[in-house]
């Protein structure tokens, strides 16, 4: 096993400077078409569940198809190597798609998106595995993580802005160059770190009838499921929810939305590193009761902001069920690492994320609020998006149920993984 002490502090720290913003970009990259929903729709003269298959479905039923393979691949290979050329070929369809003539160019384009995307999830976090040890990488990987939500704010602050500037298309071109840039450094600094080869003979079916037996993983993959449902749902819709029911620009609401609710959920998530860390060393099942608890909490706030009359209201809402609504995030990648056997960790990551976030998260949370709001529309008007967006948000509570079911047995899983 590669021993991380072998690497500097200061390099390990660079490293994960890299993958923070390799899941900014991420984030950034897939966001992108979320921000600009109201012109691509009028261009292309779409509905929402039409949009909602862009902004959902054609990413997630990549990423769904490619998650194992890459993962394995990386496992297999260099992972530094895996990672750039994703990395490179990602961007550079973020950057054709502006170029996109009819529906069918843009869902190619998010297809091929989606699926090279997935080497910043599993082979991202098997690499800083081997950069940090196992006291420090609770940090790290919060850290890691929450780069998606910088990434997410990124979007909605800059995406909104150059989409009234210069237009939708160029906007894709200048979400995608950072890109094409990044992994050119990547490729130039990383080292990748040497290796066991202990997980590369495992097989990949052995190790999910594993990972299926566990009741601790099936309830956690359930809960973050539910929960990326409900998160994923609002980063694709909420832009355009409050564009129709407050008649507000696109740079006002992606600046609103940036600061009042991509950056609390950052905050979030990294404090839920640290508070379930503490409260971890009491009792271990504080890393899923503390998520089930925030997420509670979180579901009036977010109803509260889809509700309100005033946008100035609805915005002050939103800061605080966005810094409770994301505390799952960094303490469910624990649950997971810690109920996986060491040589299984790669693939375990890349399930939980492949189920949670490609399959239910980004592949039926956006394409059913938008199919809801097409079925509310001729009740509700311009209201009915973000009524659908309301009722989604009960999904937090099912998620939290979930995650307490995981919370009694993960203590006899955890033990049986470092048996």
């Amino acid at each position: 096993m590669s021993d991380s002490s072998e690497h500097s502090r200061g390099y390990a720290h660079y490293v994960l400077g890299l993958c923070f913003l390799l899941t900014a970009l991420n984030v950034m990259d897939r966001q992108v078409l979320s921000v600009v929903v109201e012109p691509v729709k009028r261009e292309f003269s779409l509905s929402d569940t039409e949009m909602g298959l862009l902004t959902g479905s054609a990413f997630a039923l990549s990423h769904t198809l490619a998650m194992i393979p890459f993962a394995r691949l990386a496992d297999l290979t260099s992972r530094r190597n895996v990672i750039v050329a994703g990395l490179f070929l990602w961007s550079s369809l973020t950057v054709l798609t502006g170029s996109a003539r009819s529906y069918w160019h843009l869902f190619t384009t998010r297809v091929g998106v989606g699926a090279f995307e997935t080497v910043g999830t599993g082979p991202a976090q098997a690499l800083l595995s081997d950069y940090f040890p196992p006291e420090r990488r609770g940090s790290a990987f919060s850290i890691h993580a929450a780069g998606g939500t910088v990434g997410a704010m990124a979007g909605f602050a800059l995406g909104g802005a150059l989409a009234d500037t210069v237009g939708w298309r160029w906007t894709f071109v200048a979400f995608g160059l950072p890109g094409i840039l990044l992994s050119l450094v990547f490729w130039r600094t990383v080292r990748e770190p040497a290796r066991s080869d202990e997980g590369a003979s495992l097989n990949v079916a052995e190790t999910l009838r594993y990972l299926v037996r566990l009741p601790t993983f099936r309830h956690t993959v359930l809960a973050a499921s539910l929960n990326s449902f409900v998160n994923w749902g609002m980063l694709s819709w909420a832009t355009a929810a409050m564009v129709r029911a407050h008649d507000l620009s696109m740079t006002e609401v992606g600046r609103q939305i940036a600061f009042s609710m991509t950056l609390p959920s950052a905050l979030g998530l990294v404090a839920a590193g640290f508070i379930t860390d503490r409260l971890g060393q009491r009792d271990p099942r504080w890393y899923l009761w503390w998520p089930a608890c925030s997420s509670i909490a979180a579901v009036p706030f977010v109803v509260a902001f889809l509700l309100s009359p005033d946008p100035d209201v609805a915005f002050r809402w939103i800061i605080p069920g966005a810094f409770l609504n994301t505390m799952w995030v960094g303490t469910y990648n624990a649950v997971i690492q810690g109920i996986a056997k060491p040589q299984m960790r790669a693939m375990a990551s890349a399930v939980h994320v492949l189920v949670s976030s490609a399959l239910i998260g980004t592949g039926l949370g956006p394409v059913f609020i938008g199919a809801l709001s097409d079925r509310l529309t001729v009740s509700h008007g311009t209201d009915a998006l973000r009524f659908a967006l309301a009722v989604a948000a009960f999904g937090h509570l099912w998620g939290a149920a979930h995650s307490l079911l995981a919370a009694r047995t993960f203590l006899r899983d955890r033990s049986a993984a470092s048996a």
